[in-house]
């Protein structure tokens, strides 16, 4: 069983009663963390880093992504949603083939352990071959095959082959993705959600992500997005609702009463003109919010901490106050809450038996000094390329 030590590093445990501890030790054994404190363990370890101008931290927990699309990086930019996904997106995609798959995927999460993301969920097409990357690389997946239009059926039987493939790889997980309400009927998001209900899964989904949808919802439906899509049955799932730009308070009270977990995608959203979403309203309202990135043609990059000071900024702005969206609350929508979103209870935070999932940033760095605030300075002042090492279920699966 292989081990870690991280030898006298500042540590950002993620905990609430113990936020930070300087000249600290985190100790790992085989794929779950062994020991946090300020008091060296005993024993022998496979590896020791010098923790000397370094912070260890959770990894980063991307909880919305469509991976392969770092292969449209750059190709469709400066459109609105409908006209970029219409005219320039599907059109391409429908081009795809595996192979082109499978290269996206490693680009994306070549990409992604480098800037300190340990674990994503996905919602694309030929997943089976985002799934070998990534068993392959080490990172730790949730991934779906992306339902839309009249695909039901070929992705049920795609879904169901994955989870055979994989069943014996503890880093990969799936849900069930029902694309969006302009896309699926509302035949089909009740199927979807009818099947993840009987297969125990849980969904992943856009949701309100432009005022057009939501415009075009209320013509149609006489229903918010929201509303609509818990008349389907989907919300009796866990569910993941991506973006939820557009939103009534009664919209809020429907994710609360339901604990559907919001993946909010800053980055993505101004891009694309969409709008910003409520999220210090939905954090008040005690919804789970958590980050991602969206795909890499609408970003156009997989970088957390440009997603996490996006997060922080935008929000600040548009309320005009400055003390939401403060250094810990991104950082738990990074972390502790994108786990949660995705269903684990021992992932996100550093703690004694939780996976060892964890980054070290490289903090001797001009733009990291002084070091008043390491929360602060993570989220407001560090780059991804400051992250040094990137450790998934205890082994070491990037080193700059």
């Amino acid at each position: 069983m292989s081990s870690i030590l991280f030898d006298n590093i500042t540590i950002i445990t993620m905990e609430d009663s113990c936020r930070v501890i300087e000249n600290g030790f985190v100790s790992t054994r085989g794929s779950r963390i062994d020991y946090v404190g300020q008091k060296r363990p005993q024993g022998d370890f496979d590896v020791i880093i010098d923790g000397r101008n370094k912070v260890l931290m959770p990894g980063l927990i991307n909880t919305h992504s469509h991976l392969a699309m770092t292969l449209l990086r750059g190709y469709a930019d400066d459109m609105n949603l409908q006209d970029w996904l219409y005219n320039k997106i599907f059109p391409f995609e429908d081009k795809l083939t595996a192979g082109d798959i499978t290269e996206g995927s490693r680009i994306g999460i070549d990409e992604m352990l480098a800037g300190g993301t340990t674990c994503f969920s996905d919602m694309y097409f030929f997943q089976a071959e985002t799934g070998r990357v990534a068993a392959d690389k080490g990172i730790r997946a949730v991934l779906s095959d992306c339902v839309n239009f009249d695909g039901y059926d070929k992705k049920v039987r795609l879904m169901e082959q994955m989870a055979e493939e994989f069943k014996s790889n503890d880093l990969i997980r799936f849900t069930f993705s029902p694309h969006a309400i302009y896309t699926c009927s509302f035949e089909l998001l009740k199927k979807c959600g009818e099947y993840a209900k009987n297969h125990n899964m849980p969904i992943h989904t856009h949701l309100a992500e432009t005022q057009k949808e939501f415009d075009d919802c209320m013509a149609e439906h006489g229903m918010t997005p929201t509303e609509y899509m818990e008349s389907t049955g989907i919300f009796e799932n866990p569910a993941i609702a991506a973006h939820c730009v557009v939103m009534t308070e009664n919209d809020i009270e429907i994710l609360k009463r339901h604990n559907v977990s919001v993946a909010h995608n800053p980055m993505s959203n101004l891009k694309l003109a969409s709008g910003v979403a409520p999220v210090p309203e939905m954090l008040k309202a005690g919804i789970n919010v958590a980050l991602g990135t969206d795909g890499a043609s609408s970003n156009n990059s997989l970088d957390m901490f440009e997603e996490m000071k996006a997060a922080a900024l935008v929000h600040k702005g548009v309320t005009r106050n400055p003390t939401v969206m403060d250094a810990f609350t991104v950082l738990k929508m990074a972390t502790i809450s994108g786990a949660k979103a995705l269903g684990y209870d021992d992932l996100g935070a550093l703690k004694s038996g939780w996976l060892a999932d964890m980054i070290v940033l490289d903090f001797d760095k001009p733009h990291l000094k002084p070091l008043h605030n390491v929360m602060s300075s993570v989220v407001y002042s560090a780059k991804c390329s400051d992250v040094e090492y990137t450790v998934v279920n205890g082994k070491i699966v990037y080193k700059r």
